[in-house]
């Protein structure tokens, strides 16, 4: 083929990579999970999308080199907006006296990993309060030993440890059809400030996923498969909805923190930012966040230590502002911890 041709080719898959990048971006903007394929799409590694632009760049330099910034745009498209970068300016100073407040928060996988890389990581962010799920029977050992001089609350798989005072649990029930889930909120008082807290851990995606690497064996089973996964997300964003009607009654600073199971542009997380919160790391952040997926390929790929998902979220009402957010080492457990500074706003 001639030059020519090549080049009306370069443009045409130019064209159709731009439109594709378009129809994500948009998804994302307005609830990806509506549609399964932009449902499944949220799990996977964003930055694959980036490979028919790696493609076309070296394409550009052989056919249309005075196109070669089409396909750069692209690979920052997809670098930015689409793998969901954040990048906060630099904070304001904080005025004297304002109210501080360091929060962690980790899906512990307890019985899975050692805990003492979970207490190093305490140790190396050292915050005011942690929040864990997953972490049912974590007291009794090592963990319990670490904590106790803290503060600290339990329920089920749910621990809060705090420097701060503590009130009572009250465990709050947010079910999905079939199934009883829970989440815990409890109290924290600083001085004379009552701040709420909710650990929350919503459904795993896992069984929705799953359901489509039975495909790969049984094509035929594409429909029950989108089923599954479309019910997997509706539970979520049933919990989401549970959750902001909770918040309905609060009064006073709240901050909801936990595995979530949901990338940031999903319906459960555009639920409860409609409730009145809003994001540490979306606020306070600088890179992806990413927390989860850097153990998953490690029986296959042990090298591989990268995370893909950002599904841990310390979420904050009005009245609270972060001023850094950053996840840690993710050597304590399949999820990284998320850590925020968060400050208390003047009135």
């Amino acid at each position: 083929m001639s030059i020519k041709t090549h080049r009306k080719i370069f443009l045409i898959l130019t064209l159709f990579y731009l439109i594709f990048l378009a129809a994500i971006t948009a998804m994302n903007r307005f609830g990806p999970d509506r549609f399964w394929f932009g449902a499944l799409n949220l799990y996977l590694p964003q930055a694959l999308w980036g490979t028919p632009a790696i493609l076309l760049f070296f394409y550009s330099l052989k056919v249309a080199r005075k196109w070669f910034w089409a396909p750069l745009l692209c690979m920052i498209w997809v670098s930015g907006p689409i793998m969901g970068l954040c990048w906060s300016p630099d904070p304001l100073p904080v005025p004297a006296g304002t109210l501080s407040l360091r929060v962690m928060t980790c899906n512990a996988k307890y019985g899975k990993h050692d805990i003492s890389l979970l207490i190093d990581d305490i140790d190396l962010n050292r915050p005011d309060v942690v929040l864990l799920q997953d972490a049912g029977g974590s007291l009794d050992g090592p963990l319990g030993n670490y904590f106790r001089k803290w503060n600290v609350r339990f329920f089920g798989q749910y621990v809060i440890a705090s420097r701060y005072p503590l009130g009572e649990v009250d465990v709050r029930w947010i079910p999905i059809p079939g199934e009883r889930h829970s989440c815990l909120r409890c109290q924290l008082m600083m001085g004379n400030t009552k701040i709420t807290l909710y650990n929350v851990h919503f459904k795993t995606p896992r069984e929705g996923l799953n359901a489509f690497r039975t495909t790969r064996r049984k094509p035929w089973y594409l429909p029950q498969a989108i089923q599954q996964l479309e019910n997997n997300v509706a539970a979520r964003v049933l919990q989401a909805q549970s959750i902001s009607n909770f918040l309905r009654q609060e009064q006073g600073p709240v901050i909801v923190a936990g595995d979530l199971n949901s990338p940031d542009p999903s319906r459960a997380c555009a639920t409860l930012r409609k409730a009145g919160l809003h994001d540490a790391f979306a606020e306070g952040g600088r890179g992806y966040g990413y927390s989860y997926g850097h153990l998953l390929l490690r029986h296959r790929l042990p090298w591989f230590r990268v995370s893909w998902m950002r599904i841990d979220h310390i979420l904050l009402s009005e009245s609270l502002r972060t001023i850094r957010c950053w996840t840690g080492t993710g050597k304590a457990s399949d999820h990284r911890p998320v850590i925020a500074d968060l400050i208390l706003k003047q009135p």
